[in-house]
């Protein structure tokens, strides 16, 4: 009776560890666009590649990313620097990012939050 309890339990724990394993804890693959691609609305991409791309609504941002759990870095990052009446260009001011599903928190150099974009649809 004990060796048939054994043989049902090791299996029942296997997938019970198993599906605990397969849980993705809230961070995402960062690549994709995140925000909204329209005029006047801040939005970039992270390609598999390393390269960053996008807009800040009114300026073009380009640059570089690493990162890994949902923790994201930005390098190099430049940007035109157009003037747009109305339009806060706080996307250009990135420095670091967390994903967690499908948002991503941006943060500044101080590590003060500048805005949150969605994953793109």
């Amino acid at each position: 009776m004990k060796r048939l309890t054994m043989v049902l339990a090791i299996p029942l724990l296997m997938f019970a560890l198993a599906s605990c394993a397969s849980s993705s804890g809230g961070a995402s693959a960062p690549e994709g666009v995140w925000g909204e691609q329209a005029q006047g609305k801040p939005w970039i991409e992270l390609s598999a590649d390393g390269k960053v791309s996008g807009n800040d609504g009114c300026n073009r941002i380009a640059g570089q990313w690493a990162g890994n759990d949902g923790e994201i870095n930005f390098e190099q990052l430049s940007s035109t620097k157009m003037f747009c009446l109305g339009i806060d260009p706080w996307l250009s001011s990135a420095v670091t990012a967390q994903i967690n599903g499908d948002s991503m928190l941006v943060l500044d150099a101080e590590n003060a939050e500048l805005g949150t974009l969605k994953r793109a649809g």
